[in-house]
């Protein structure tokens, strides 16, 4: 029996989806994240700095909030694992 819809095609493509978040901590100024300079001053150390602020960040306390979400073309297309949905807007369900 022939259906009277005619045939259809698509291009599956993968696409990638990066949200950006953003929180604020507080970094105590400790002996971790200061160090002496040449004069003998101590100051700040900025990649010292970063990354205590960084490990304060994963403390589940954090108040992380959605800054932005790009959605673009995946820069490696790939098939599609066998595991995995892909979505069509024509069809009620997912293939």
């Amino acid at each position: 029996m022939q259906s009277d819809k005619p045939a259809t095609y698509s291009v599956a493509l993968r696409i990638r989806r990066v949200t950006y978040e953003d929180t604020y901590v507080s970094v105590p100024v400790v002996d971790a994240v200061t160090k002496q300079d040449q004069e003998g001053v101590w100051r700040i150390d900025p990649e010292a700095l970063i990354a205590e602020a960084i490990r304060i960040s994963a403390d589940p306390r954090a108040e992380w909030k959605v800054e932005s979400c790009e959605s673009a073309p995946h820069p490696i297309q790939a098939l599609k694992p066998e595991d995995r949905k892909s979505l069509d807007p024509r069809c009620d369900n997912e293939a």
